[in-house]
Parts: structure tokens; C-alpha cells; sequence
């Protein structure tokens, strides 16, 4: 492998968001989709991170999908009081850049 095609495989694994984030932003997509302006609930919150953890892991070793979820959950912030779906999934996409 040639030093140029070692650097352009490097800038796209550093340009790939890790698997918490790729969690965290199809929450945020679901949640933007599905009814924006209902109000969350944890439940729900809960249900989304399942789903899309689930889906994204398959194929991958448990315990690495196991410990990608648990950080996804881990960067998940606080639900405001009566805040929308929407409103969160703003939130949740500024987390998900951060895992």
C-alpha cells in the first residue's frame, strides 16, 4: 500500500463517526421524523436508543455494541420538562459529535 492511499484510508476512518455517535444520531433522526412536537418521554427516549442500537450493532461483537450503546446512553442529556422531540434531537445530535 502507497503512503498516499495509507493517508486517504486514515482521513476516512478519523471522518467516521464511532458507533455511539452513529447511535446517538439515528435517535436523533427518529426523533425528528416521528411526531416532533410531541412532548418526550423517557420511555420513549429508551425505546429509540434500543431500536437504533439494535440496528446498527448487528454483525458487530457484543461486547463491542454493548460498550458503544452504553456510551451513547451515557452522552444522552437530561429531558427538560415538557421539552418536544424535536427540541431534543437538537440536543442529542451536539452529543453525538461529542462520543
Amino acid at each position: 500500500m502507497s503512503i498516499d492511499a495509507f493517508g486517504l484510508e486514515l482521513q476516512q476512518l478519523l471522518a467516521t463517526p464511532s458507533l455511539a455517535g452513529q447511535i446517538l444520531t439515528a435517535v436523533a433522526s427518529a426523533l425528528q421524523s416521528e411526531d416532533p412536537f410531541q412532548h418526550l418521554t423517557p420511555d420513549t427516549l429508551k425505546s429509540l436508543l434500543g431500536t437504533a442500537a439494535y440496528v446498527l450493532s448487528d454483525g458487530i461483537p457484543v461486547d463491542l455494541a454493548t460498550q458503544a450503546t452504553e456510551r451513547a446512553e451515557a452522552a444522552l442529556p437530561p429531558i427538560h420538562d415538557r421539552e418536544t422531540a424535536d427540541a431534543y434531537a437538537l440536543r442529542v445530535l451536539q452529543a453525538a459529535r461529542t462520543v
